[in-house]
């Protein structure tokens, strides 16, 4: 059986975008990231005062929004550090934030501007047993997490479930003067709209070597060193949907950092050895998954 690495994580993430100002405005002032570096068409973001990318907007020119049945992200997930520090960032949402109920009524009802903040699509929040996470939407439709583990001897055996959140306990937890996700919050792991289980199942199970958590007929959740999951996969939407064309907006690739060359170049033989097309890069390489999605493998920067 094949191994991907224990200390194996996600990297960062990038969204193609229609509206770039609004994109940044949305993910600073709602989610509670901020911009560390832009260029002309593109904008780095990482927690208040982090150094780290997490996520990365890019613009697309004359690009049209992706169609829910194709492949690509159902959601991001930002693990902040501390219990405290999700508590405070869920009541920020919910005190500060307008929350209505899609998208499309955002842009019925409020026209943007400078002076007004973005609305944010407040879709549900959940106690997993192992995590408490909470879930959004961003302008253009990608899913958003932000959540809090759980010391893993809390996790107990098999996959986690779905139970409201303590919000009266949460609410003693909050401080009111957190502006913002943490500086050393992560990417602590993806969750995609997939094509097919089973294709899935080979890719990042029996070739790149994620171990598996838990898999049903319509999803699978893996990771590496027994983590809960670093990438979820769902076929929720429908089954063989197809990968949006290049000029839609959502997921245009995310990565996977292993700790050494070592562990880089185990993955890629694996890949290579299965006929999978590998990309070269100065820190690492890209490989296409069964779905059309962009992976991005590189090594854990000192």
């Amino acid at each position: 059986m094949v191994q991907i690495h224990p200390k194996t994580r996600i990297g960062h993430v990038e969204f193609k975008v229609q509206n770039l100002e609004r994109q940044i405005a949305f993910y600073e002032n709602v989610v509670g990231l901020e911009v560390i570096k832009q260029e002309a068409n593109k904008a780095y973001l990482s927690g208040k005062g982090g150094k780290n990318t997490l996520l990365v907007l890019e613009k697309l020119e004359d690009g049209v929004l992706q169609e829910p049945r194709t492949t690509g992200i159902y959601h991001v997930a930002f693990l902040v550090p501390t219990r405290e520090a999700f508590a405070s960032a869920l009541f920020d949402v919910i005190r500060n934030k307008n929350v209505i109920d899609s998208p499309a009524e955002q842009e019925g009802r409020y026209t943007y501007s400078n002076e007004i903040l973005p609305i944010s699509r407040f879709n549900s929040a959940s106690d997993h047993t192992y995590s408490e996470a909470f879930y959004l939407q961003d302008l253009e439709g990608n899913g958003i997490e932000i959540y809090a583990d759980r010391p893993r001897e809390q996790w107990g055996e098999g996959p986690g479930g779905s139970t409201p959140l303590d919000l009266k306990e949460l609410a003693t937890l909050v401080d009111y003067e957190v502006d913002g996700l943490p500086a050393n919050t992560v990417v602590g792991h993806v969750h995609l709209r997939i094509a097919d289980v089973e294709k899935s199942h080979e890719f990042y199970v029996e070739t790149v070597g994620f171990e598996v958590q838990q898999r049903e007929d319509d999803c699978l959740f893996i990771s590496a060193g027994g983590y809960h999951h670093h990438i979820g996969a769902n076929t929720w939407n429908g089954v063989n949907n197809p990968h949006p064309p290049a000029h839609a907006t959502g997921l245009k690739v995310y990565t996977i950092v292993l700790p050494h060359k070592e562990a880089l170049d185990e993955v890629k033989e694996r890949l290579i050895e299965k006929q999978h097309k590998v990309n070269e890069g100065t820190n690492g390489f890209t490989v296409v998954d069964p779905s059309g999605i962009t992976v991005q493998f590189e090594i854990e920067k000192a």
